[in-house]
Parts: structure tokens; C-alpha cells; sequence
């Protein structure tokens, strides 16, 4: 039954996905301004030789931006990754509620994409593109896997005796 083999085997998913977004944050904080050329051209016009040869500042500002960006997508991919481990296995409600948070970042990504006033005759940013995928993928297995976490009214008012 499909069913039960999402309410089963979702989490493992999830946590792929999760993974995902970290090893996109440790490519950030390792690489710096040179882990995805797409974005500065996407936003500023910029290739990243251009941003480096047009000074330090912006250089440095950009690097900087790019790395906490990093770090941020890391603490994000390890929170949810202790979630999806221990509370949403176990099946308990809320956990399932909070993973609601991924695609709702993923949502909130693709949103930021649409309204940033990008560059003419520039490809959109990579993260343009898969913010959409992330939340499709992640609200498609967070709705499959809800048989295990969401209960209808008749069991939550069930008379046990």
C-alpha cells in the first residue's frame, strides 16, 4: 500500500533533502564566493572575476554573505535533521507540524528569488529553481507521510472503557 509506505519510509526522504541543504551550506562556507557563480550574476550583473577585480569591499562583503549564508543553511539541515531522527520517527504530532518549516523556507526562498530585482539577460539564480523543487518534494512527503501524524476528530474523541 502506498500509504503506508510513505507513513513508513518518508522520514528517510526528508532526511536525504536535509542532507542536501547541508552539504549546499558546507559548499558555501568552504568555497566562499565561488560556490555557485550564479547567484552574483543572477543579482548583480557580476560574474565573480568582474566582483573581485572591482575591489575589496565588495569582494569581501559578497565572500562574507555567501559563507554565513553557509552556516546558516548548516544549522538549519542539523536541526532539522535532529528532528526528522528522534521526535518524527517516534510519530509525535508536533515534530511533524515543525518539519512544515522546510518547505515553508523553501517556499519563502522561491518567493525572495521572484521579488529581487535580477539582472536582464541573466539566467535565474540556481537557488530560483530548486527552492521550487525543495518545496514540492518536501510538501509532497510531509501531506503523504500525514496518516502517521494526523488523526481524525472520531480518534481524538474515542471513548476507551
Amino acid at each position: 500500500m502506498v500509504t503506508g509506505f510513505w507513513n513508513r519510509h518518508a522520514w528517510k526522504f526528508l532526511l536525504g533533502l536535509v542532507a542536501v541543504i547541508g552539504l549546499f551550506g558546507i559548499g558555501d562556507v568552504i568555497l566562499g564566493l565561488d560556490a555557485d557563480p550564479g547567484i552574483p550574476l543572477a543579482v548583480t550583473g557580476m560574474t565573480i572575476d568582474e566582483i573581485r577585480a572591482s575591489g575589496g569591499t565588495l569582494t569581501h562583503l559578497t565572500d562574507l554573505l555567501v559563507r554565513a549564508g553557509g552556516v546558516h543553511l548548516m544549522v538549519m539541515s542539523a536541526v532539522w535533521a535532529a528532528l526528522i531522527l528522534v521526535p518524527f520517527r517516534r510519530g509525535e504530532k508536533w515534530a511533524w507540524y515543525v518539519m512544515w518549516t522546510f518547505p515553508l523556507w523553501a517556499a519563502s526562498v522561491a518567493v525572495t528569488f521572484l521579488f529581487v530585482d535580477l539582472q536582464p539577460d541573466t539566467p535565474p539564480a540556481p537557488p530560483a529553481i530548486s527552492s521550487w523543487i525543495f518545496l514540492a518534494a518536501t510538501a509532497g512527503l510531509l501531506w503523504a507521510s500525514s496518516g502517521s501524524f494526523v488523526r481524525s476528530q472520531a480518534d481524538d474523541h474515542s471513548i476507551s472503557g
